[in-house]
């Protein structure tokens, strides 16, 4: 695979982990009483709110996740970092933790304290985002829109005023992260609608099927 393979098929991950990550907010949100994965922001506002209120217990909640976020983003940089092989080749490893984690909260959800279960989607979130952070060319965002559509709104004017090519190029890709992390949390919230137990289930079935096919691809090279 050559330098343009590699960049497409990171940037699939990087979308499909998107998607994921939406679909994974839209679970605890319901679920865990606003409580988020990806989207700290979110939740460090909801914890503020919750503990000046005295409602010490609901901040907990989002304290928690804020950890599993935090160690999980560090465990990501250490990976980046100490893996220094061909990218298919680490892409293959790491998306094997997650597989393996994912599996494991999805088998243990009925028997798993709602703490343990946030804590370990934070930190598969700050993982993941910590790892797959470049869509073909552009820097973004696989779990926080914050940054993203900011970024968006920023490439637009200068796509619009400065016709700015590298820019127009960043903006549809960021746009394309927005849609696709919308359309995930919408498909979330939509499952557990139906059946709260697929939405893990569903979530360990696309990281297995990503993980064969990247171990396939990695063996050919």
């Amino acid at each position: 695979m050559g330098k343009q393979g590699e960049i497409k098929f990171i940037s699939r991950l990087t979308i499909i982990t998107t998607f994921l990550m939406g679909f994974l907010d839209a679970f605890t949100f319901v679920k865990y009483d606003g409580t988020f994965v990806s989207a700290q922001t979110g939740n460090m506002v909801t914890m503020s709110v919750k503990l000046f209120s005295g409602n010490f217990t609901g901040a907990a909640s989002h304290l928690i996740v804020l950890g599993g976020y935090a160690l999980g983003a560090f465990i990501g940089e250490a990976l980046i970092e100490k893996l220094m092989t061909k990218e298919l080749y680490r892409s293959r490893l790491i998306l094997l933790f997650q597989t393996l984690l994912i599996g494991v909260l999805a088998l243990s959800q009925n028997n798993l304290p709602g703490s343990l279960m946030i804590f370990s989607l934070g930190l598969l979130a700050g993982y993941e985002i910590t790892v797959f952070r470049t869509f073909y060319q552009t820097t973004v965002n696989n779990g926080i829109m914050t940054g993203n559509t900011k970024n968006t709104m920023n490439n637009l004017y200068k796509t619009i005023f400065n016709k700015d090519k590298k820019a127009q190029a960043d903006f549809f890709h960021l746009l394309t992260v927005i849609l696709v992390f919308i359309i995930g949390a919408g498909s979330g919230a939509l499952i557990l609608k139906m059946n709260g137990q697929l939405v893990l289930w569903i979530a360990f079935a696309s990281m297995a099927l990503i993980t064969l096919y990247t171990t396939i691809k990695s063996e050919r090279q």
